[in-house]
């Protein structure tokens, strides 16, 4: 044996004896469902269901991935479900022209949420942060996604202290889950998804004890939520059909999957064009696409609120709310660049001052429109009209109609429904009401237009905090704005910093 081998050989043996470091993996946690059967929707099983296809697509399938849902295992019907389809013609007919179609196919069923571990419940939580979550590792990734009910903060002095609403009436508030998220090991990362009402104030999950006066947490924390701490979020429905829903999760997976709840392919949001869409760019195209009264935030948002101000006229190192639009432009990233043009053409928006136009628009309230809880009773509907006058001429035949309970009423839905049907369906006006119906636009809804006012506002005004965070020199606070940042650019494959 040659002097070289007698090196190499003990060498090699030592690298195949020692302990090995194994590589970071991701474990994934979902809490989803509602709080009682009656608040149990089906779109937020649907929510869970789309998340476990996203993960088979992406070949992740294989990581740990939790499920709290609802009651859990128990075999009872905790899932409230609408299928009008599964409603007989008759009766569907008897509804939509002289009754209500509220609630028309309701049901109740077993969830049907496969793997689940348990019932939402702070015990169950808890208890997975002490048994799972130890045996995490340093650079190990925890994504959080949270599709359930959320409420306000009880505390009228700690506004952000929200919660989300579990299983039985139970509640998670932002300090339990921070107390939870700090037993986790050293070097563990955190990325949250959150949808449920009140969502934002989760995002103050980054700070020691969710408090901005403590500083921010060692932890590398992220997150993505639906709306603001103190509004509600769009999303629970009964309905089963899928391409219905216009929640905050539904456009944030489908920017990762590449295409919709249906199936249908989407134009990829790889704003900077690096070959991946991160959570980061996914959060861009929920803001510019949803149509909803949703005004999403993140974490690195939330950190520039607390941390940076903006200019006045006195003050002339930092930029004010009004700093021109094209200059907002060149400082802005990627995907904010994504939503200040997209918003600015569906808002009609151009010029340099744009931002100040926003903000007018949100000071000006519409004067015109329906009044009272009655606006979007069907009968306002589009060929509202022509079915009054349906109706009106096929109670002429059966006047007992005036009340649907009345025993001809209850014939005309089983033992003669084909006659009532026909009756119907028959009506010389029928067909041009059923084109009236299917080509009328859906109601314009001004809350909606109003939030993508804020939408451009709050990103416009995000990347002026950025500025102005850099240009108040202060390393700490930089230092932790880029990390928050950096961990917001990664994507389910994996950081886009490699840390």
């Amino acid at each position: 044996m040659n002097k070289l081998s007698r090196l190499v050989l003990p060498l090699a043996c030592f690298l195949l004896l020692a302990p090995s470091r194994a590589a970071a993996k991701d474990y994934f946690l979902t809490i989803g469902g509602g709080y009682s059967p009656s608040g149990n929707q089906a779109s937020l099983e649907k929510n869970v269901l789309f998340l476990q296809q996203l993960l088979t697509e992406q070949r992740l399938d294989h990581l740990p991935h939790d499920i709290f849902f609802a009651d859990g295992q128990a075999a009872g019907r905790d899932l409230r479900v609408v299928d009008r389809n599964s409603v007989p013609k008759a009766n569907r007919l008897m509804a939509e022209f002289f009754g209500t179609q509220r609630d028309l196919g309701l049901s109740y069923r077993n969830h049907q949420v496969s793997d689940v571990r348990g019932a939402t419940s702070p015990r169950n939580t808890r208890q997975w942060f002490d048994s799972t979550g130890q045996t995490m590792q340093p650079g190990d990734r925890l994504i959080l996604y949270v599709t359930a009910h959320g409420d306000s903060s009880d505390d009228r002095h700690k506004p952000h202290d929200t919660s989300i609403k579990l299983w039985n009436n139970k509640k998670i508030n932002v300090r339990n889950l921070v107390g939870m998220l700090d037993r986790l090991p050293d070097g563990v990362r955190v990325v949250a998804i959150m949808v449920q009402c009140h969502a934002g104030g989760f995002a103050r999950f980054i700070f020691n004890e969710a408090d901005p006066d403590k500083g921010v947490s060692s932890q590398r924390r992220s997150g993505f939520f639906a709306t603001v701490h103190d509004r509600l979020a769009a999303g629970c429905t009964d309905e089963i059909d899928e391409a219905t829903y216009v929640e905050y999760s539904t456009y944030f997976w489908e920017a990762l999957a590449g295409h919709t709840r249906s199936d249908k392919a989407i134009e990829t949001p790889d704003y900077d064009g690096d070959g991946s869409v991160s959570f980061d760019e996914a959060h861009a195209y929920t803001v510019l696409m949803s149509d909803t009264i949703d005004l999403p935030i993140k974490t690195s948002g939330e950190f520039l609120r607390v941390h940076s101000e903006f200019g006045d006229q006195t003050d002339s190192d930092l930029l004010t709310r009004d700093t021109p639009y094209d200059f907002v432009l060149n400082l802005a990233t990627p995907a904010e660049r994504a939503i200040l043009e997209g918003l600015s053409e569906r808002l009609d928006l151009a010029g340099s001052n744009r931002s100040e136009t926003a903000r007018k628009q949100l000071q000006t309230r519409s004067r015109r429109g329906p009044r009272g809880r009655g606006r979007g009773r069907s009968w306002d509907a589009p060929g509202a009209q022509l079915r009054r006058e349906i109706a009106s001429e096929v109670e002429e035949k059966w006047p007992a109609l005036a009340n649907v309970l009345n025993p001809i009423a209850v014939d005309l839905v089983t033992t003669r429904r084909d006659e009532f049907i026909k009756a119907i369906e028959g009506h010389p006006d029928y067909k041009r009401y059923r084109v009236l119906v299917s080509k009328a636009p859906s109601r314009p809804d001004p809350r909606k237009r109003r939030v993508k006012f804020e939408r451009f506002v709050r990103t416009s005004e995000s990347v002026i905090l950025a500025e102005n965070l850099r240009r108040k020199n202060d390393g700490e606070k930089l230092s932790q704005y880029r990390a928050i940042v950096n961990a917001e650019m990664s994507s389910l494959h994996g950081s886009s910093s490699g840390g």
